[in-house]
């Protein structure tokens, strides 16, 4: 069984366990092994009764989720988060509220220390829009949309008709907002993205970046790097 290294004095954590097992709701963690490390894996996912593809963050979800980045944290290990979720479940009201907002600081608290990657398969509505913006990579399928509040709320406050892509959608995201690292077609297609992006990355700030071999020539002439510059030193690069 893959085992993880982790920093002196924290045990290393075992492939497989299962962290809040038994907690009712759409929310799931563990520790699988992708590609060369091990992570810690969370998933939100689930459908409503009408069959809509997302469900609410309930606060058990949250609670799930929140576990998942403080092991990882503490482990110093990556953590990765499948999410399709409409928001903080409003039916339950404040105690959902503040379950996200525990989970939020969990998330960020991971910052600088482990990769955090967050998969959007379907939507990240309200909360969950903020929560993607805490991560350092976001993959996003083609059918998947974020934003705080959808089109039927701008048209209200604003009289404008505006459709899902627009407004949120993974292409916007990846070319305008810059919140999307990588849009790709589907799940399976996300879950090999999850993948290949942490072959490049440490398991935490503990250790080195692996080496890679390459064979481009450390003299190599790059002059078309000089047109990327911007001219003047507040002037801003074209990505």
């Amino acid at each position: 069984m893959a085992q993880t290294v982790s920093p002196a004095g924290i045990a290393p954590l075992p492939a497989g366990l299962h962290l809040r097992h038994g907690v009712p709701g759409p929310a799931d963690a563990a520790t699988r092994v992708v590609g060369p490390h091990t992570v810690v894996w969370a998933e939100v996912h689930g459908e409503t009764s009408s069959g809509f593809h997302g469900v609410p963050l309930s606060s058990d979800a949250s609670h799930v989720l929140e576990a998942a980045a403080e092991t990882a944290r503490e482990a110093r290990i990556p953590l990765v988060v499948t999410m399709a979720s409409t928001g903080a479940d409003i039916v339950e009201g404040m105690p959902a509220l503040h379950a996200w907002g525990r989970l939020a600081r969990a998330l960020a608290s991971c910052s600088g220390l482990v990769p955090t990657v967050v998969v959007v398969d379907g939507p990240a509505v309200s909360g969950p829009a903020l929560l993607i913006g805490l991560a350092d990579l976001v993959i996003m399928t083609e059918r998947s949309y974020a934003f705080m509040q959808g089109p039927v709320m701008v048209q209200e406050f604003t009289g404008i008709s505006i459709p899902t892509h627009e407004l949120g959608g993974a292409t916007s995201h990846a070319r305008t907002t810059g919140v999307a690292t990588t849009v790709v077609p589907d799940l399976a297609a996300a879950h090999a993205a999850v993948e290949e992006l942490l072959c490049y990355l440490p398991s935490s700030t503990d250790e080195e970046p692996a080496r890679l071999d390459d064979d481009d020539p450390v003299d190599r002439d790059c002059d078309e790097a000089g047109t990327l510059i911007p001219d003047s030193s507040t002037g801003g690069y074209d990505v």
